[in-house]
């Protein structure tokens, strides 16, 4: 009986519904009349970062992780505003080269037409922070 109600147990705990999506660490209105909101502490899988255009369409970007020695990558998608994706690419983010494995480099990339500059740094606990800024 007591195996049972254990089991029992991990059961319910394992099908309780999930929290919801933390609320984004940052929001920006971008030039266009999109919103930039980016999440700190990305780790492997997570959404890091989404730009949700006017049309309905959603730009996000996921942290693919990095293997041991190698770059992370974050992997971009665009979606329409019935969540098909339209287009996907993988960037490698800045490794520096040196002694040992390297570190990864700040990143910095210009979107919305040089008006946005979004910048991907590491957090001292391997995971990644994306902050978006308005060019002037």
């Amino acid at each position: 009986m007591k195996h049972f109600l254990t089991l029992l147990f991990c059961i319910a705990a394992t099908s309780a519904p999930l929290g919801a999506e933390a609320p984004p660490d940052q929001a920006l209105h971008l030039t266009n009349g999109a919103l930039a909101t980016s999440y700190n502490h990305c780790g492997d899988m997570d959404l890091c970062a989404k730009i949700a255009y006017a049309d309905g369409t959603v730009l996000s970007i996921y942290s693919e992780g990095a293997a041991e020695c190698q770059p992370y990558y974050l992997h971009f998608a665009y979606a329409d505003n019935a969540s098909k994706t339209l287009f996907e690419f993988s960037r490698a983010l800045n490794h520096s080269r040196g002694p040992g494995c390297g570190h990864t480099v700040s990143t910095e990339m210009v979107l919305d037409r040089g008006y946005v500059h979004m910048l991907v740094t590491e957090n001292p606990d391997g995971t990644l922070n994306i902050s978006f800024s308005v060019a002037k």
